[in-house]
């Protein structure tokens, strides 16, 4: 697939947010060509006048195109992707939805947040007419509901990348730049994958462990680990949980789930899938020492509580969604 040389930042409801100034820097020392516009806000916004201003970029869409799109701006490009008929090579939302949903006391801001309701053919359309979507999303955000925010990537086919306490990434952020961005829309970033299993016991309690890292942080995870030549992810996922715990386990839901997260300052964008999975020869760990500190089942409640990172919160959620607890 060809990098992105072209990239378009198209900026929501209050106008260019700050980032985007570093971003047009950053991707302009990366040799992409990059376009700035002026797009209505507030009051002014409409689905027109934001197609008029996407009429004036046409060398800005197609297979050497990327767009970083922010808030409201990201529904108002999905609608013209349709409508136009055209796509992108890779596309980059910040704080996107694709469904109306109000604020108390911003009558304008709901106003122009209900003209974003994609239909299933828009949807359908971004799925189709985008190569690659990555969509990147706050614990904090203070205007899009964490569950409209989760639900984004899903409706678009697209990676969620969960950045904690970036809040909406707006003027009220206060955020100077956000790592990583300009090298995702690049096409620059190195991807680093990793298979696990999420083991429960017969209790439906979850195995957590307490992980080693390189450089000797310690936080609660489940275990996983990258693939060797020629394996397949579940196959990965097996033999890492062997490793690090000491468990002959089995799949029991071959459809994972996945989390996205980026490290090393955004130049790594990990991402890991994950296999609900049980024993099958009794549930006594054998840890691996110089990666894993200790390990032990426990209830969900108790798992959330500990994890460590938000993207493993995240991942206990969905374990209870498929497990119907």
């Amino acid at each position: 697939m060809n990098s992105p040389q072209k990239v378009l930042l198209v900026h929501g409801y209050n106008g260019v947010p700050e980032i985007f100034r570093s971003f047009k820097k950053q991707l302009e020392a990366l040799g992409c060509e990059v376009a700035m516009p002026d797009f209505p806000t507030r009051e002014d916004i409409s689905v027109e006048a934001y197609f008029s201003v996407f009429e004036k970029y046409p060398d800005f869409f197609g297979d050497d195109c990327a767009v970083i799109a922010h808030s409201i701006g990201n529904g108002m490009l999905l609608k013209y992707l349709a409508a136009s008929g055209k796509g992108l090579n890779r596309f980059i939302s910040l704080a996107g939805f694709a469904e109306p949903f109000t604020v108390d006391g911003k009558d304008v801001l709901n106003e122009k947040v209900a003209l974003i309701n994609l239909s299933e053919i828009e949807l359908a359309h971004a799925r189709e007419a985008i190569m690659e979507s990555f969509c990147i999303f706050s614990n904090d955000d203070h205007i899009v509901p964490y569950r409209i925010l989760q639900d984004f990537p899903k409706k678009i086919g697209g990676e969620g990348i969960l950045v904690e306490n970036i809040g909406h990434m707006g003027h009220k952020a206060g955020l100077a730049e956000l790592p990583g961005v300009s090298e995702l829309a690049a096409g620059e970033t190195r991807f680093e994958f990793s298979c696990g299993c999420i083991i429960l016991n017969d209790k439906d309690e979850v195995l957590l462990e307490r992980e080693i890292s390189r450089n000797g942080d310690r936080f609660w995870c489940f275990p996983k680990g990258h693939k060797e030549p020629g394996e397949t992810d579940e196959q990965t996922a097996l033999r890492e949980t062997k490793e690090e715990v000491g468990l002959d386990v089995e799949i029991i839901d071959h459809d994972p789930i996945s989390n996205n997260y980026l490290l090393h300052g955004g130049k790594v964008l990990k991402q890991v899938v994950y296999y609900l999975a049980r024993p099958t020869s009794g549930t006594e760990l054998k840890l691996q020492a110089e990666e894993v500190e200790q390990a032990r089942f426990m209830s969900l409640d108790e798992a959330r509580e500990l994890a460590d990172f938000e993207y493993t919160k995240i991942t206990i959620d969905e374990v209870r969604q498929k497990l119907n607890k």
